[in-house]
């Protein structure tokens, strides 16, 4: 199958209006990483812009979600308890309660993207909940390479297969 052409003339002659999931933040269809020194605030961040787009309010009090929104979680850094102790003290500030969003949490003890298996059912879960956004934190628990050398984690790093 040959890949999809068209005559230079008929190119758009602008770009497309920016679309934004959380404006100034999130394009809408966007695929990005928040990266940054250990201990920065990232998971607080990814957890900000969950409850801003399932609510429909400002992340971080300044940046407009477009709309509320489903989203999909996998927050593989802490124990589930302590994410909805997190989740329910951001919603507790924006004064929306925790239940009544569109917020999912994918609860498998792992989730690892060089899995083919893992990666299928990843991926019937986002068909299942058709979510604007999917946040899958952090990014070293989602695989098995050594984010410093690039080769495989030793056998005692490898987690659990998605039960």
């Amino acid at each position: 199958m040959s890949l999809p052409i068209l005559p230079a003339g008929k190119l758009p002659s602008h770009a497309p209006e920016q679309r934004w999931l959380v404006e100034q933040i999130w394009g809408a269809e966007a695929v990005g990483i928040i990266g940054g020194e250990p201990k920065c605030g990232k998971s607080f961040l990814a957890l900000e812009l969950a409850v801003s787009v399932a609510s429909g309010t400002a992340c971080l009090g300044r940046f407009r979600a477009a709309r509320a929104a489903r989203v999909l979680l996998y927050a593989a850094e802490d124990p589930l308890h302590v994410v909805r102790e997190r989740l329910e003290g951001i919603t507790a500030a924006r004064g929306v309660a925790l239940h009544d969003l569109p917020l999912f949490v994918i609860t498998a003890p792992s989730l690892r993207l060089d899995h083919p298996d893992h990666c299928e059912r990843l991926w019937e879960t986002v068909e299942k909940i058709h979510p604007a956004l999917l946040v899958l934190d952090p990014f070293v628990r989602l695989h098995a390479i050594d984010e410093l050398c690039g080769a495989p984690h030793n056998s005692s790093h490898v987690t659990s297969p998605v039960m």
